[in-house]
């Protein structure tokens, strides 16, 4: 049988599908904060490149926190630590005042960074392009921190311990 018999005629895949499809691949778990404060969960980040070093991610469009982040100029990658998992759903609703209630955080440079995150890089927004329903943001590490403690991994509909 030859490759290609095996792909259909057409492609279409429901947003369900895709979803379904796409949570088997294992994500770190994240939240972007800015000025404000304000943050939400994330977990389209990866790193961009080492010179300079940077990070791409990408929100919705519609998000608050992308507006703050374009007017401010300047975010925070936050790795969530395991300890920390129930953030996710903390900074995936609510108000940015809900979102921030009960969580040690402190600023660097006026971005709020969360205490006990696994990973912490501080970014300044270096270019941002519209793809779709989402914002991709480019930015250039400005201060990094790295603590001794298990980060959050999605995968499937599940989180998991990853790490020292």
């Amino acid at each position: 049988m030859k490759t290609e018999d095996c792909v259909p005629s057409h492609l279409s895949v429901s947003a369900e599908d895709y979803r379904h499809a796409i949570s088997r691949l294992p994500t770190g778990v994240t939240v972007v904060t800015t000025i404000g404060p304000v943050g939400c969960t994330a977990n389209a980040v990866m790193s961009l490149s080492v010179d300079p070093p940077s990070v791409l991610l990408s929100l919705t469009t519609a998000s608050q926190t992308l507006a703050h982040i374009r007017s401010e100029g300047r975010f925070a990658v936050n790795v969530l630590s395991w300890a920390d998992r129930r953030l996710v759903a903390q900074f995936a609703t609510g108000t940015p005042a809900e979102r921030f209630a009960g969580v040690p955080w402190h600023r660097v440079s006026g971005v709020p960074v969360l205490t006990q995150a696994s990973v912490t890089v501080v970014c300044t927004v270096r270019e941002t392009v519209s793809l779709l329903d989402h914002t991709l943001i480019a930015g250039t590490a400005e201060w990094t921190q790295v603590n001794d403690t298990p980060a959050t991994v999605l995968y499937g509909n599940e989180q998991y311990a990853v790490g020292p």
